[in-house]
């Protein structure tokens, strides 16, 4: 175009092929440019190109017309050309306006105006009159060359308008400006020659055109062309002082021009001047409340981003930095609903770029750029999703530690008009974001290499050991703990199987296997392992394994190590004594009733027999009473062991608690199989016991019960407990088979025990009362008061049986209250009978005996019972005796001593029954405040037969009346015992040779005939 501009003015006759030259090439580089380049739109370009082409389409017109046609007329169709190129330039402009600032730069639209306003009024008065006011002009010619200057004030107009948001620094556009002002400047002058002048060829306000073409041409070739379609940051706050001084110019030139015309003394475009300047006086005052507006607009961004700035320093995870983003965005748009707003921040802070449009090199680091949605990709591209535009802000950081100044970027989506008029408020909030991600990152980084210390000073100071495995099962890594639990000062190299059991090795390889396999369920089980310390001692660990072979930090196969050792032998002590007894060490009853059933269940499997044999110790009490707790212990243990040696190994004994004791008996061919065992068991207490204290002789009874008639465990267990207590019933020391007669005696027991319960609290029971005699004179001297149980089905029950029944149920408390209660009652009237007789003769008042039993004794509140019946009943208390069992003196208990000498206290006497059967010691007769002595039927029926059995009452007695203590001998059934007794010295006796148990009447009547021995009238009794 350069070259063709040359070649015109050296040869201007062939104007009409050189202009037409230069006229399309500026239209083929206006259309290659928007072809090369691609813009974001394109059609204002091709609307350029269209103007250029109207404009070169006139000129080879006009050529034609005047040169070759050889026509002048005015106007013509060049004219129309000509005009056509106004309106096309005007739409494209416009169209650069719209995409770059429509909308969103009120004032500059002002101030384009303004000017263009004061410009008008130039190009009005000394343009467009002129050529109204010509006389030799038609009206269309009138129009058409008003028209020029217009278009000229339309296209300035244009211009202005797309320079005053910051355009000036796109070289495109300073091209595109260029190119124009040179049209405009040729258009002037060849308006002024036309007026005052004649034009010619060749001219320099030909060049003015030719630039128009070649600017324009270089305009749309320029990469910076794209930039004219996209929004631009408009920051309508700051007005510049040229700019300032350009919109003083454009206001003055009003008063200038009427100024010069009132100087001239011309008045008559006064009209028209004052029209203008009001104008530019309306433009003015929208200037100002523009700026008062947009002034409201940035104190408001200032208080949002002040705001956001706060949240930002508070939040201490990315997350929290995104939602203050968020915020702020969200109240920086509140009138545009569809938006988005979201950081994309790598881990650690580098850039994250998956789903990111390719930025600009200028905008890696710094400055933003407006993108079209459609450019991202992934995560981002469905955020983004319906969304025109998208503002990146990239977070920058210019001295960032690390080097990588781009820490993330800030997208925000909406509208191009939105987004480029918060373009400049979103710049500051990326820029206050990139701080406070940097900030939550370096904090992050911080704690984790703190945590790191830390867990690193928790690893060397735990206890359990952490081992890092390589693929060989060599250790790369030891805590220092190891040493510590393996006893190995170093393990670095060595193999996991060194240091397990041979016979474990295989174990913990398939383990270790089962890991790198990645079978997860099996992995987070926890293993048991043993291991072989450095000093060849075997330990037990439990080991966690996790499989870190992934993880750049560690590359293997981590065991953690807890030793367990003690833990897991406290473990099977637990649960040893769970199922032992802790004395004996032989199986507790839990374990013997499971052994019981999985016995019984092989048993049916094989066809053989399973016998269980129960085992109760015979007067055991009697050695823990007289001996301590410490001997019946020992003798516990000792019985265990000789039970156990006289099993079979396939048998197990097992104590059941106290002094019971029980056996299984398996693979029994048959009942009488077990009954041998049962011999062997009973033969093993045939030798005494040798224990701490002396040899001691215990016997046993045993039950036993077998497959043979019971069912199931539990009801061989319940039978082999009827026939242990069929046993004892028949005399101890042997052992006793299971009958199904023994159910029902069991049944009978039951029954009689449930009786027993309301026969106490409905008064059942009976009184009858055994005389006590004077040997030597044969009177009456004490009744012994014998509780009996008249029954109503089965007749008059043993004392044995309901006695014991009462002894176990605890039943035998109140049951002694009630006789000692009715016994102290009847002798307190048969005193009152007999009272006077007896003092003639110098006889004591009668007085009575009471069994009590062991349990009764030592209840809390016996000694009450007695105090309160004593007076209640009236009776005197020497009158009242009290007997007891050897078994309750051999314990030595302090209480019992105590209520012994309390009841003393009261006058109330004791007597020892049944002396001689058991354990008996004279120092009773020293230590316990005992008053009488009852020698045991047993002694008294050897008493004519055996020369010993004499001499053994005889001493019995005589060392009784040294101490001061009564002996009465029980049992008397002849008078020759009666006599031997009487000359030994033995003052009192009973038995049947005086007198059977009688009856309530019967006792008193015999009290009456006491009485009448002496010959004095019966007294009334009342």
């Amino acid at each position: 175009m350069i070259l063709l501009t040359v070649i015109y003015y050296l040869f201007p006759e062939k104007r009409i092929i050189w202009w037409t030259g230069i006229g399309l090439s500026g239209v083929a580089a206006i259309i290659a440019g928007a072809r090369i380049n691609r813009p974001a739109h394109a059609l204002p370009w091709y609307f350029l190109a269209a103007a250029n082409f109207s404009f070169t389409a006139g000129e080879v017109v006009q050529v034609i017309q005047t040169d070759y046609l050889h026509q002048t007329n005015f106007p013509s169709i060049a004219d129309g050309a000509y005009l056509a190129e106004f309106l096309l330039y005007a739409a494209g402009v416009l169209g650069f306006i719209r995409w770059r600032t429509a909308h969103q730069d009120r004032g500059s639209l002002i101030d384009a105006l303004t000017l263009t306003v004061g410009l008008a009024l130039l190009s009005w008065i000394y343009l467009i009159l002129p050529y109204a006011r010509d006389p030799e002009l038609t009206w269309v010619q009138k129009a058409i060359s008003i028209a020029y200057p217009l278009g000229d004030v339309l296209v300035l107009a244009m211009l202005l308008r797309l320079l005053v948001p910051r355009g000036g620094k796109s070289r495109s556009l300073q091209l595109l400006t260029a190119g124009t002002i040179g049209i405009l400047v040729s258009d002037v002058l060849y308006g002024l020659i036309q007026l005052h002048g004649t034009w010619s060829i060749g001219t320099p306000v030909d060049l003015g055109w030719a630039a128009f073409y070649a600017l324009w041409g270089a305009a749309a070739l320029h990469p910076s062309m794209v930039e004219l379609t996209e929004p631009i940051p408009v920051q309508p706050t700051h007005i510049t002082r040229g700019r300032i001084a350009l919109l003083a110019f454009a206001s003055l030139i009003a008063p200038a021009v009427l100024l010069i015309e009132v100087s001239h003394g011309d008045s008559s475009h006064a009209g028209v001047i004052a029209a203008f300047s009001a104008v530019l006086f309306l433009l003015v005052l929208a200037r100002l409340s523009g700026v008062v507006l947009v002034h409201r607009q940035a104190l408001e961004r200032e208080r949002v981003l002040r705001a956001a700035g706060a949240e930002l320093t508070s939040a201490v995870t990315v997350d929290e930095v995104t939602e203050a983003v968020r915020t702020a965005v969200s109240t920086l748009m509140p009138d545009t609903p569809h938006h988005v707003a979201t950081l994309a921040v790598g881990e650690g802070g580098s850039l994250a770029d998956e789903g990111l449009p390719q930025l600009p090199a200028s905008a890696d680091a710094k400055g933003s750029r407006l993108v079209p949605a459609e450019t991202f990709s992934g995560d981002l591209a469905k955020v983004l999703d319906g969304m025109p535009r998208a503002l990146v802000c990239p977070l920058a950081l210019e001295e960032r530690p690390s080097g990588n100044a781009l820490v993330g970027v800030l997208i925000v989506g909406g509208t191009d008009q939105r987004l480029a008029a918060l373009r400049s408020s979103l710049e500051i909030l990326a820029a206050q974001s990139a701080l406070a991600v940097e900030r939550v990152i370096l904090s992050q980084e911080i704690n984790a290499r703190n945590s790191e210390a830390y867990f690193r000073t928790l690893v060397q100071s735990a206890s359990d050991v952490i081992l890092i495995l390589n693929e060989d099962d060599s250790v790369r890594y030891a805590s220092s703990s190891a040493e510590r639990v393996l006893g190995h000062p170093g393990l670095g190299g060595t193999r996991l199987s060194d240091l397990v059991p041979p016979e474990d090795s295989h174990a913990v390889v398939l383990a270790l296997a089962r890991m790198r396999r990645g079978d997860r369920e099996r992995s987070e089980q926890r293993e048991h392992w043993r291991l072989l310390r450095g000093d060849h001692r075997s330990i037990e660990v439990e080991v966690r394994c996790n499989d870190l072979r992934e993880d750049p930090t560690v590359g293997g196969l981590v065991l953690t190590l807890r030793d367990v050792t003690d833990q897991r032998q406290m473990e099977r002590e637990l649960t040893h004594r769970a199922f032992h007894d802790s004395l004996t060490g032989l199986a507790n009853r839990v374990l013997f009733q499971d052994r019981v059933s999985h016995a019984l269940t092989r048993s049916e499997r094989r066809g053989t027999v399973t016998g269980v044999l129960f085992l109760d110790l015979d007067d055991f009490k009697v050695v823990n009473d007289t001996q301590g707790h410490s001997v019946g212990d020992e003798l516990l243990v000792a019985v265990s062991l000789r039970v156990s040696t006289a099993l079979r190994t396939s048998d197990t004994a097992a104590r059941l608690g106290g002094d019971e004791f029980a056996v299984l008996v398996e693979d029994a061919r048959s009942p009488a199989d077990v009954g041998g065992i049962a011999d062997s068991v009973l033969a093993a207490f045939a030798e005494p016991f040798r224990l701490s204290a002396g040899a001691v002789r215990v016997s046993a009874s045993v039950g036993v019960a077998t497959t043979e008639d019971s069912v199931d465990s539990t009801e061989l267990l319940s039978h082999a407990d009827l026939a242990l207590y069929s046993a004892k019933a028949s005399g101890k020391r042997q052992w006793c088979q299971y009958q199904p007669a023994l159910q029902a005696g069991l049944a009978e027991r039951h029954e009689l025990n449930e009786s027993l319960d309301s026969a106490i609290s409905e008064s059942a029971f009976t009184l009858y009362y055994q005389p006590i005699v004077d040997l030597a004179g044969g009177g009456l001297v004490a009744f012994e008061a014998l509780v009996r149980w008249p029954h109503a089905r089965r007749g008059m029950v043993p004392p044995e049986e309901f006695i014991a029944l009462a002894e176990e149920s605890g039943q035998i408390v109140p049951l002694g209250a009630w006789v000692l209660e009715h016994a102290a009652a009847e002798t307190t009237r048969w005193q009152r009978t007999s009272l006077a007789p007896r003092a003639v003769r110098g006889r004591a008042p009668l007085h009575v005996s009471v069994n009590v039993s062991a349990r009764q004794f030592r209840d809390a509140g016996f000694v009450d019972v007695v105090r309160e019946i004593i007076d209640t009943s009236g009776i005197q208390p020497d009158s009242l005796i009290l007997e007891l069992t050897e078994s309750i003196l051999m314990r030595r208990d302090d209480r019992v001593r105590a209520d012994m000498a309390t009841l003393s206290d009261l006058g109330v006497r004791i007597a020892i029954d049944d002396f001689g059967t058991g354990y008996s010691s004279l120092s009773y007769l020293r230590e316990f405040p005992i008053s009488l002595l009852k020698i045991d039927k047993s002694f008294i029926d050897g008493l004519g037969v055996s020369q010993q059995q004499y001499a053994l009452v005889e001493g019995i007695t005589r060392i009784a009346d040294t101490l001061g203590v009564q002996v009465i001998a029980e049992g008397i059934e002849t008078t020759a015992q009666r006599d031997l007794l009487a000359a030994m010295g033995c003052p009192l006796g009973q038995g049947y040779l005086f007198a059977q148990p009688l009856t309530v009447e019967q006792a008193g009547a015999l009290v009456r005939e006491d009485a009448a021995l002496v010959g004095l009238p019966e007294r009334d009794r009342s």
